[in-house]
Order: structure tokens, then sequence, then C-alpha cells
């Protein structure tokens, strides 16, 4: 087959508008969005294929970081014994011969890691031209403007977008954080479209100029510092490209001036988000250095070369010990430290290698080859890499696309390299491939949030079929041996039951709620089994957080005096425990145990203690004078 002389002139303003719908799309963080951008990837590569080969060392290191991630089905006995595996053989959850301990859940995280450097190779063997360059960058600019308004407008009127999915009701991603990355590019591009529209007059710089400060005023209210710190920091790392391109040190005092007045305005009419720069309430800085020195352990204590893809989220609570509290963890806040729970050290050396690998075509950047433009990507591209050492943007598609598509536009017009004869089939090969994936995923069911439907819908014998499913995809899910051991419960299958709950309780070791759930279980075939478990919960929080879960015990509770005095002793040298049950027992039970509470109330607080006497009172005791 005859390849054309050119590649389609449409090709890179279709791969913009791909990212944006990605963007725009929660993020692509549900199933149905991810299909989707498979198809139209697939069918990106499969009608433009990509003509000439990637740099060679990117290709190396491309290759070395997949067959890492094949690693992952190597028996397990090949490396050394990692500390988890007895505890989960010990309750009798079924671990497969691999490394990895979740097979078919490394697969799915080898797909998007295929694409992703897929995605790079395709980008790096286009033919990128000066019209060509702009016309992507002015639709990924105008595109981030356009989300950014739209954001915002909703912020306003207090309007849920269809598909955005931000819990504070701000941006398309889940996470705060993902939507300011994204912001953060858009809105260097913004600036890179306005510098290049300035050379031909000022006017037609403005209206680029206008949407990069929508975009800032949208990062002030997405409300992340991991955004907002980005843009600035790429703005002044610009600003010192083109200083030491012109030779000028009055553009870079320009460039940290603007920075310094933005800098400024953020801190005086952010409000509360001006306060997460000062270590207010929210900040929430010394949390996430715990979770990145219980990664560091999980990492010393994997193989060299990591766990295996799409692990991280159901090994690390074997390693929480700083970071213990009541939220879940499903990242460890950085991307390179993921990545290096998962793939070793090794993994992360590769992939640095491959973005200086992409970056370095940046160089040089001459006159006449859209500096400006350019020069602004580069910023925004090593902004967002050093951004991923303290977030995880890029283990998301939406702004990995995005992030690596500003990457290429980074890149000078390199010297012509002859069309390969096999880079074109072998482009159409991956996006048949991709459309292939794409059928698959499709055609995946979600059984482990159906198992959780079903159990509540009481179709106890189907949701334990659903979790059998579940489990075998992901034998490390806790909830879908939730789900399975509550089906059984509800069914009078004690024994299995308890099994399953006591792999949910292993598999999760520090959420309180889990066993607490639990309880409420046993209460409707085994109460007093009830008590076993919520002990286990008690033991999982401290003062004060224990309270209202000892008051959410005492409301579940069934009306037996016998299992309220099993309640008291779970409260055992928990003074606030202990008058928390005393004001909510009946009247007779409180007056046969006032000598033990009273002996708690001298630990007490004076507010607990007037709370005690109130209610002693009301009883008809009276109290000895202190």
């Amino acid at each position: 087959m005859t390849l054309p002389k050119k590649a389609p002139d449409w090709a890179g303003g279709f791969a913009a508008v791909l990212v944006l719908a990605a963007i725009a799309w929660g993020g692509t963080t549900t199933p149905l969005a991810q299909v989707a951008i498979l198809v139209g990837l697939g069918l990106l590569w499969l009608l433009a294929p990509a003509r000439r080969a990637p740099d060679r060392t990117f290709a190396v290191c491309a290759c070395g970081l997949l067959a890492l991630g094949m690693l992952a089905w190597l028996p397990a006995t090949w490396f050394a014994a990692e500390p988890w595996r007895r505890g989960l053989e010990a309750v009798g959850i079924p671990l497969p011969m691999t490394l990895s301990p979740q097979p078919w859940l490394s697969a799915e995280a080898m797909l998007w890691l295929v694409i992703g450097l897929v995605w790079t190779g395709w980008l790096l063997g286009q033919e990128w031209t000066a019209s060509s360059r702009v016309m992507a960058a002015r639709i990924l600019a105008s595109g981030m403007v356009l989300i950014s308004v739209a954001a915002l407008a909703a912020w306003m009127s207090h309007y849920s977008i269809p598909g955005w999915l931000s819990e504070r009701g701000f941006g398309p991603f889940p996470n705060r954080n993902h939507t300011g990355h994204v912001l953060a590019l858009g809105g260097m591009l913004s600036l890179s479209c306005a510098a290049d529209a300035g050379r031909r007059g000022r006017v037609k710089a403005l209206p680029w100029l206008i949407g990069a400060g929508v975009i800032l005023v949208a990062l002030v209210v997405n409300y992340s510092r991991g955004g907002l710190l980005l843009f600035l920091g790429a703005v002044v790392l610009w600003s010192g490209l083109e200083a030491w391109q012109r030779k000028s040190w009055k553009t870079l005092a320009v460039g940290a001036s603007l920075v310094l007045v933005l800098v400024s305005i953020v801190l005086f009419g952010g409000g509360t988000f001006a306060g997460r720069f000062a270590g207010g309430a929210d900040a929430q800085v010394t949390f996430r250095i715990f979770i990145w020195r219980d990664t560091l352990a999980l990492i010393h204590a994997s193989p060299w070369c990591g766990s295996g893809l799409g692990n991280f989220t159901a090994l690390f609570p074997f390693f929480r010990s700083l970071s213990v509290n009541q939220q879940s963890v499903l990242h460890p806040e950085s991307d390179w430290l993921w990545l290096a729970s998962e793939l070793g050290w090794l993994g992360v050396a590769l992939a640095l290698s491959a973005v200086f690998v992409v970056l370095r075509g940046a160089f040089p950047l001459r006159p006449g080859t859209q500096r400006r433009l350019r020069g602004a990507a580069l910023a925004a591209s090593v902004a967002a890499v050093v951004h991923c050492a303290i977030d995880v943007p890029e283990h998301r598609v939406g702004s990995a696309l995005m992030a690596l598509m500003v990457m290429a536009l980074a890149r000078g017009d390199e010297p012509a390299k002859p069309i390969s004869r096999w880079m074109p089939v072998l482009s159409r090969l991956l996006g048949v491939a991709t459309l292939g994936a794409a059928v698959v995923l499709v055609r995946l069911p979600e059984d482990a949030t159906r198992s959780r439907e079903l159990l509540q819908a009481g179709q106890y014998a189907e949701a334990g079929e659903a979790a059998d499913r579940a489990l075998a995809r992901a034998p490390l899910d806790w909830r879908a041996y939730f789900a399975r051991a509550g089906a059984r419960a509800l069914q009078g299958r004690t024994i299995e039951a308890a099994a399953d709950f006591r792999r949910a309780r292993t598999l999760e070791p520090n959420y309180a709620e889990l066993p607490f759930d639990e309880g409420q279980f046993w209460l409707q075939t085994q109460p007093m089994l009830s008590l076993t478990v919520w002990r286990e919960a008690l033991r999982r929080v401290h003062t004060p957080e224990d309270e209202p879960l000892y008051g959410a015990m005492l409301d579940a509770a069934p009306d037996n005096e016998l299992f309220r005095v099993q309640l008291l002793s779970l409260a055992a040298n928990r003074p606030a425990l202990q008058l928390q049950w005393f004001r909510s027992v009946p009247p007779a039970e409180a007056r046969a145990h006032l000598e033990t509470i009273a002996a708690a109330a001298r630990k007490a607080t004076p507010a607990q203690r007037a709370a005690f006497e109130h209610r002693a009172e009301a009883i008809g005791v009276t109290l000895a004078p202190p």
C-alpha cells in the first residue's frame, strides 16, 4: 500500500479535541468514558497512523517499562517473600502463583500503560509544522477556557454538570488536584497563544490573555494549591527561558513581578484558599508526608521490580503506621512513588528518562520556530513533572493525555526523518487492538458494585455470586469479601460469613466502620457476635473519634439488658464512653452501675461531669459530695 506524502492535516486537531473530551467527560474516570476514549484513540491511530518512528532512546525506555510490567506474571517464588503474603494465606485468602496478587487488575493497568506509551510515540511520530502546532495549542487552550467558564458558571449557580464527578462541585475530575493540573496546563497554553499572537499585534493577544485570566480565577476557586503552584512555577520558568534566550534580565524581572502580583492577589483575595498556603486547618501537609513515608516502607518491602501494576491500593493498608486515620488512601500522593511501588525504582528511572528524551527535543529554542509557544509548553511540562512528585495527576487518563500532548508541542521542528514502512502498519495494528480492548472493557461487568446493590435489595444468593466473580478479578478487594460475608450471614451461613468478615478485616486493618458494619449484620442473626467485632471497631479509633462510633453502637443495640451491660464493658478505661452509656440506658440499669460511672466521671471533663450529675439527678440518685 502506498503511503500519502504527508500526514492528514486534521490529525493534530483531532488529537487535541480528543484530549479535551477526555478531560470534560469526568477526566475519563468512569468505565464508559474510558471505553469512548479508547475508541477515539483507536480510530486516530487507524486513520492517521504515525509515519515516523520515535526516538530510539524513547523506544528503549518504553520497552523497558513494558518489560517491567510483564514481570508481574512471573512466579512469586522467584522473588523474596513479601511480609503480607503469610498473613493473607493464614485467613484463607487464595493468592495466585504470580508476583502480582491481582493479575487481572495488573492486566488492566498494563493496558493503560501501553496506551500512554503508544500515545506518546504517536505524538513523537507526527510531522508537527508551525500551523499544526499552533492549531493544536489553540484548540487545547480554547477548550480549557470553555471548561473553566462552564465550571465557574456551574459553581456559581449550584448546578451539577452531567458527567462531572467533583465532590466539591467544581470541575470535571473527582479530585480537585487533577482539575487544577489540567487548568494550569491550559493556562500556560493560553499565555503561549497570547505570546504567539502578540507578534502580529497586541490586540490579537488580548483574547488569549483574558482566557488565561479566566483559567486563573478557576484555579483559585478550584481550591488546589498544586494547580496554582504549577501555573505560577511554569510562568517563572518560562520567564527564565525567555530571559536566557534574549540575554535580558529585564524579561526575568517582568515575569517574576507578574508572579508576585498574582500571588498577592490570591493571598489577599483568596479567602480560605489563601489559608491553605499558610498551613491552615485544611493544609494537610503533614498527613501527606506521613503517606509518603508509609509508601516508602511499602516500596522497601517489595521486590526490586515492585508488586505489580494495579496493586498499591490493596497493599498500602498493611504498611500504614504514621498515616493511620479513618480515611481510605487510594494513592500515595505522588506519581513517582506510586510508580516505584508497582514497578520499582527502575521503573521511575525509565519513566524519567523517557520524559527527558521527549523534552530534549525542545532545544534549541531558535527564533522562527514558535519559540514563545514552545517555551511556554516546555515550562508547563517541566512544572508538570515536578507536580507529579507531590500528587498523582498522570494516573488519570484525561490529565495524562493532556500533559503528554503539551510535552509534544514543546518539541521543535526536527530534521525530516525518512518515512518508516513498518511504523504506519504498527500504528494501525495498535489502533485495531485498542478498538478490541474497548470492546472487551465495555463487556466487563461491575461485579463488585453489583454485589453491594444486590445485597441491599435482599437478593443474597445473587449478591454472593456477584462477589465471587469480583473476587476472581480482584482477590484483595475487602469490599467484595464484606458483601459476600453479609449475604452469607443473612442466609444463616454463619461459619462461612465469619470467615469472610475476617478476611475483609485483614485486608482493611484500620477502618473502624468496617467491623461496626459487620456488627450490624450480626445483630440480625447472632447479636452476641456483634460485641466481639465492635470491640475491634473501638480499638481502631481514639478519643474523641470513638464517641460518635460508640453512640451509633448504643443506638443500634437491641433492647436487651445483658447486651447493654456488655456494651459497657467495651467502654472500660474510656470515661467519655462510660458516661455516654450512663446517659442512654434505662434508669434502673444506670443506677445499678452508678459506682463505676461515678469513678469515670472523676476522670472526665467538667462538661461531662455536669452532664453526669444532671442525669443522676434525673433518675433520682443523690450523689455524695466530692
